[in-house]
Formats: C-alpha cells, structure tokens, sequence
C-alpha cells in the first residue's frame, strides 16, 4: 500500500506490511453509519467550500447545439424558454440510476432564478457515460420541455423514455459503455 501519508512515513522504505493505523481507519471507515458518513460528508464540504451543484457552460453549449440541430426545439427559441444547466455531484438513486433530470421552476423561486426549466446532470452518474450517450441524455431531458394550454410543462415519457430516442438508438441507449452514433454529426 503506498499512498501520501505511507510516503511520509519514516517506516515507509523498509515496511512491508499495510500500516497497522491504515487499517484501523479502514475498518473505522468500513464499519460506520452511513447517515453519520453523509452528516461528517456535509459538514466537511461546508467547512472547505465545495460545492455540491454548480452552473455548467458545457451543458448550455451541449443543449444550445442540439437546440439548433432538431427542428421540434425551435419552441425554445421562439418562446424565449429560458433554461438553467447545472451539475450537480450528489449521487441520485432510487429503484434506478438518475442521470439527469428537467424541472420546471415553480413561479414563486422565479422571483429569484432566471430560468423556467433547470436540467441537472448528475456527474457521479453520467461520469459512467460515453460523449455521445450524454449528448442523447441532453436530447432527453430537452424533450421534457414542452407548452400546454396553460404553458410551459414538463412533458411525460412516453414508455420510461422518449419513443423518438428508443426507436434510433434501442433501449439500452445510457448502458456504460454502449457505443452510439454522433447526433451532432462530429461538431
């Protein structure tokens, strides 16, 4: 085992062994409550600053090309939809991985925030996704935007996604690793 505090150790060149303190923190670590992991966690990301969600520009350039490229979009556009794009590092799950979610900014938080959808990627989750299986995510979760008779909504899935996704690109589209076509064309 050879990590900064091994290399820091006056023993570190003649040990042969795990480091008998190494191995206690790990079964410490090994051993505690997750809830009291998550509340040290928190607290600790406080302490430094760390952020757990923030603002992404490569998500708003991703959607702003794919805005461009699909003509069912063009709403976006001419309605002047406004929509927030951020990462977030919580790791979501329920019955099933969530990579990615579209939500509809309730008018009373628009007071505050700019936007009428914010759509977050879950970089704990995504981080498991190739380039192009994140550009068909985005595609996703933009097909979520949609207006109604008393305006903007979020739109259902038609089967647990998007009929018009499944058909190209099969059911099995966000799998790790699974390879798909460009849908910007290499752009």
């Amino acid at each position: 085992m050879s990590n900064a505090i091994c290399q820091s150790c006056t023993k570190f060149i003649t040990c042969e062994s795990p480091c008998a303190a190494i191995q206690t923190l790990y079964q410490i670590y090994d051993a505690q409550d997750e809830k009291d992991k998550t509340v040290r966690i928190r607290n600790l990301k406080r302490q430094l600053g760390i952020q757990d969600a923030e603002p992404s520009r490569s998500l708003k350039r991703l959607a702003d090309q794919i805005i461009k490229r699909f003509p069912e979009f063009s709403i976006i556009r001419e309605f002047n939809i406004k929509i927030g794009y951020v990462v977030s590092q919580e790791r979501k799950r329920g019955e099933k991985i969530t990579y990615a979610d579209c939500r509809k900014v309730q008018e009373v938080f628009r007071a505050y925030l700019p936007y009428d959808f914010i759509i977050t990627f879950y970089e704990r989750n995504t981080g498991m996704l190739n380039e192009n299986q994140q550009k068909v995510l985005m595609l996703h979760e933009l097909r979520h935007i949609t207006i109604g008779e008393k305006g903007l909504k979020i739109r259902p899935h038609d089967i647990e996604d998007f009929k018009d996704i499944l058909e190209p690109y099969g059911l099995d589209w966000n799998e790790p690793g699974k390879e798909l076509p460009d849908i910007l064309g290499g752009e």
